[in-house]
């Protein structure tokens, strides 16, 4: 890759985990002398538009994922997943315009299976090679394998955003045969000078998908208005501000900057959050532990919570299982230091 050379670079728009993941490697290629090109829909796009606002941007066909209550095998889920199929045709198609029009050299790509091309170099980066993770059936993971390995190979590169072995954070989920670039983990916090802000306090991350961000929203406001002396500072991560009534003993705030949530991550007694790769790396950037609680029925993050909770010390509660949990009584050793870090020189190689 030269430098002067023109990037489109588009995340999946399923929340905000991997907008926020591509911010450091954004950040490397500008500081490399590149052009970078933003690319995308939905509030993953908004994200990187707010923290780039100097960068032009493009929209890219989008198909946001609607989980029911029961997960992956709900109603809502299925019909996402037809959107979904039929998007990656849309995306590619829409791709050959974009790069003529930007004159585009490379893209790259964050799990976007539509944005390869003959026309460019493409790369694709995943943290997902494996579905079989002991939550989801054989059948059903080998056919998502097969499927998600199709469209790998029409990129060039694969790159894997996770250390390789032994202190791998994803595990089992990266395993693969294929020829890819491990690159090590990514976070917008890694490298970041973190001040610490006053008080006594638990944290809660609310991230994911509708309607389960709101019904573990609803449990930790129960779970503590139950315990006056305890105080809990919610960050929401939704796209408007919406009027909630809350007891004098919680606070909230909705998409503050990284470098606030940073510093409520650092000084918090104790971290809530759901178990989403993104969020974990994050976690790893800032030596912090958490108390894991997976969004149900979404097998990528069971597994996340129990490889967190086996091999890094983790705590880890089911939705349903919390229900029935004395807050009170949860602790565990909240400093964790995890080396591994992405060397972004390596992209260039």
């Amino acid at each position: 890759m030269k430098a002067g050379s023109k990037i489109l670079f588009a995340p999946l728009d399923w929340g905000l985990g991997h907008a926020s993941r591509c911010v450091p490697v954004v950040r490397f290629f500008i500081d490399n002398g590149f052009e970078v090109v933003l690319g995308g829909g939905g509030d993953s796009l908004r994200y990187l538009c707010a923290r780039f606002p100097e960068l032009p941007y493009v929209e890219l066909p989008s198909a946001r994922m609607k989980y029911g209550r029961r997960g992956m095998v709900s109603l809502p889920f299925l019909f996402s997943m037809f959107r979904f199929a039929s998007n990656i045709r849309r995306e590619h198609r829409a791709l050959e315009k974009v790069i003529a029009d930007y004159s585009i050299d490379y893209v790259f790509s964050d799990n976007r299976l539509g944005l390869y091309s003959e026309v460019v170099p493409t790369f694709y980066m995943t943290h997902q090679l494996n579905f079989d993770n002991g939550f989801l059936n054989q059948s059903a993971a080998r056919m998502m394998k097969r499927l998600h390995l199709r469209y790998i190979n029409k990129y060039r590169y694969c790159l894997v955003p996770d250390a390789d072995g032994e202190m791998s954070l994803s595990g089992k989920m990266s395993d693969t045969d294929l020829s890819v670039k491990h690159i090590g983990p990514l976070s917008r916090f890694y490298g970041m000078e973190v001040a610490k802000v006053d008080g006594e306090f638990d944290l809660l991350l609310l991230s994911g998908v509708e309607p389960q961000r709101t019904v573990l929203e609803n449990i930790f406001i129960e779970k503590y208005s139950s315990m006056p002396n305890a105080r809990l500072h919610i960050i929401r991560g939704v796209p408007s501000v919406d009027d909630i009534s809350l007891p004098a003993n919680i606070t909230s705030e909705n998409n503050p900057s990284d470098e606030r949530i940073a510093s409520l991550i650092v000084s918090a007694h104790r971290v809530f959050c759901r178990s989403g790769y993104s969020s974990l790396c994050d976690l790893a950037a800032l030596g912090r532990r958490a108390v894991l609680v997976p969004t149900p029925k979404q097998p990528e993050q069971e597994y996340l919570a129990e490889h967190f909770k086996d091999k890094f010390g983790f705590v880890a509660y089911s939705q349903d299982e919390l229900l029935d949990v004395n807050f009170s009584e949860i602790s565990y050793d909240t400093e964790w230091k995890y080396d591994y870090f992405c060397n972004l020189n390596e992209i260039l190689k």
